[in-house]
């Protein structure tokens, strides 16, 4: 399938177009807006490349029975600061990958409003922290038989900063409804500050909610496998961190993305001082 490229440099409101996988190219310069419109009952695939500093506020509408594998990979390696409100009407379905992968200093505040009844998000996020990165995410539910699943993978490198709040927050009379997030991360050294804050705020009881989350270091035995079997040290962690990182790729629907996202993370883990 063809793509549809574009650059957005300044403010703008663009609409999808499930024709042809589209390619958002976004470029900050200080302060920029962007609203993506999902037209409803559409199905397709997108790729949102970010670069520059500043701030970047995204606000993203999934309408009606949209259909969509997304993946979001932040490429600057300068400080940005995120907000990104995420809106799902009635049976929208949306999968989105997240690449993390770079030097800057970055802090995302995000928000996935399942607004109506059989909207679903997917999130699963890919996080190679090379320096200072602060994510703050919450799924929240309206409305009764929606569903949300927010899964992060993260390396924190040594002389690296990660802090990691997640909430899944279920409303009154929102019956039904789903919120799950898996949180696993590793150290890579002993001189990193990594915090995990899985949280659920619950207001009904006919619902389904969990959280899990683990931090440590790189598991010895795997270590010493690799290396008894040719491997020095730096080697085998690269290799424990594609398995680690990979798994996100299958997220992706379309090949170009999927081929795309799998490079970036091959790239960015092999051009990492790991330990």
């Amino acid at each position: 399938m063809a793509t549809l490229d574009y650059v957005v440099d300044e403010s703008q409101r663009l609409q999808l177009n499930n024709e042809k996988v589209q390619v958002v190219n976004v470029n900050i310069q200080n302060n920029l807006e962007l609203e993506i419109d999902i037209p409803g009952n559409t199905h397709g695939s997108a790729l949102i490349n970010v670069r520059g500093q500043g701030t970047f506020k995204l606000n993203v509408i999934a309408n009606e029975g949209a259909d969509w594998s997304i993946l979001m990979m932040n490429e600057s390696d300068q400080d940005i600061e995120f907000y990104e409100d995420w809106h799902l009407k009635k049976d929208a379905n949306i999968a989105l990958a997240i690449g993390e992968l770079t030097n800057g200093n970055h802090t995302k505040h995000i928000h996935y409003h399942l607004l109506e009844e059989g909207s679903t998000i997917n999130v699963r996020g890919a996080n190679l922290v090379q320096s200072k990165l602060v994510s703050m995410v919450k799924a929240i539910h309206y409305k009764g038989n929606t569903y949300a699943q927010i899964d992060n993978y993260g390396i924190v490198l040594e002389h690296c900063e990660y802090t990691l709040d997640v909430i899944g927050q279920i409303e009154k009379a929102a019956r039904n409804s789903k919120t799950h997030q898996t949180s696993r991360i590793m150290n890579f050294g002993d001189d990193v500050k990594t915090s995990v804050n899985p949280k659920l705020i619950i207001e009904e009881n006919d619902v389904e909610a969990s959280h899990a989350a683990s931090m440590g270091q790189p598991d010895p035995l795997q270590v010493y496998y690799l290396q008894s079997r040719g491997m020095d040290r730096t080697e085998a962690l690269k290799l424990i961190s594609l398995g680690y990182l990979l798994p996100i790729v299958e997220y992706i629907e379309d090949e170009h993305i999927k081929e795309t996202l799998r490079d970036a993370v091959i790239e960015k883990v092999g051009n990492s001082c790991l330990m």
